[in-house]
């Protein structure tokens, strides 16, 4: 099966989606509706949206919460694929990160952090293409821009300046001018949602959309999926750590300034979720675009093929384990 997945063929694309339907059934067959009680008022005006298309029709959400998903995993893929980070092309980071959905339901829900990593995915895209970019000022400006739209999402995300001022210090020579036009791009959507409240008289509004608190797991409901959660974790992200420094000090200069940029994404998608005011599992969801990237290094060893199998079908055992154990 890691094969197929290796294997880069559109065909694979497909199975990726349909691996994905597989592993979200359970999920499909218990869908809830999304609620937006402890929302900002930005995702409640999506919700409302969405409630034309797909009115009270829970299944409709959760089916088309895994398009989304299948979306983002593939659109992660062509990322990888147009920066050359990883040696060869293959479908292993989309693979990664729907398996990192399927090992809690919460992380595979209609969220606001769901959307807000549509917004980080693209960032990061316009921040690897900084390097051939023709016109610096407008992807610097776009930055700016999906950043903030992330943070009036979710407010938590607003942790996510600190990623894309790092990431451009460390991708680009410092130009003062850039620096204010991502400055520029990061105040626009304040401005614009500024004026949209004061012309709908709803300003008060703004009141709700800070939103920061501690998420931090206050009791432990199943210990033998916690503990079986955390332990394959942590192995998967030891095999992956393992051929990244293996391999990183053989790639160019610009793709180890990437890895080090996706790693500092990871860390900041832990304080954007660390410090959201939801459920403690369900804000894990902004971690899955780095960590996906990360993980999806622990099938990539080239001095042996049998460990990247062996790896590759640990994690499949890992995606069952929570599936079977996963608390009621």
């Amino acid at each position: 099966m890691l094969s197929i997945v290796r294997n880069n063929s559109p065909y694979t694309a497909i199975l990726i989606f349909f691996f994905a339907l597989v592993v979200h059934f359970q999920g499909m067959l218990h869908a809830s509706l999304p609620i937006a009680s402890v929302a900002p008022f930005a995702y409640a005006w999506v919700l409302w949206l969405m409630s034309f298309l797909f009115g009270r029709s829970a299944l409709a959400f959760s089916i088309f919460t895994v398009i989304l998903l299948s979306v983002q995993a593939l659109w992660l893929n062509v990322i990888v694929a147009q920066h050359k980070l990883f040696l060869h092309n293959t479908y292993l980071v989309s693979f990664s990160f729907i398996a990192l959905t399927a090992l809690h339901p919460s992380l595979s829900s209609f969220s606001p952090l769901l959307l807000v990593n549509f917004l980080v995915i693209l960032s990061l895209q316009e921040l690897l293409q900084l390097k051939n970019a023709q016109k610096v000022s407008k992807q610097l400006f776009n930055i700016g821009f999906l950043v903030r739209m992330a943070a009036i999402l979710h407010f938590s995300a607003i942790f996510l300046i600190l990623f894309s001022f790092f990431a451009i210090a460390l991708l680009r020579p410092f130009v003062f001018k850039e620096w204010m036009i991502l400055l520029a791009g990061l105040l626009m959507p304040m401005y614009f949602l500024l004026v949209i409240l004061f012309c709908a008289n709803k300003l008060y509004l703004m009141a709700q959309w800070p939103q920061l608190g501690i998420s931090l797991p206050r009791q432990i409901s199943s210990a033998y999926y916690f503990l079986g959660l955390l332990v394959g974790l942590i192995i998967w992200m030891s095999l992956a750590l393992f051929n990244m420094q293996a391999q990183l000090p053989k790639a160019p200069i610009y793709i180890r300034r990437c890895w080090i940029s996706i790693t500092f994404l990871m860390i900041v998608s832990l304080f954007v979720a660390v410090f959201s005011k939801n459920e403690v599992i369900a804000v894990a969801t902004i971690c899955l675009p780095a960590l996906s990237l990360m993980l999806s290094q622990a099938f990539l060893n080239e001095r042996s093929k049998k460990m990247n199998t062996i790896s590759f079908y640990f994690a499949l055992a890992l995606v069952l384990f929570c599936q079977i154990f996963l608390p009621s």
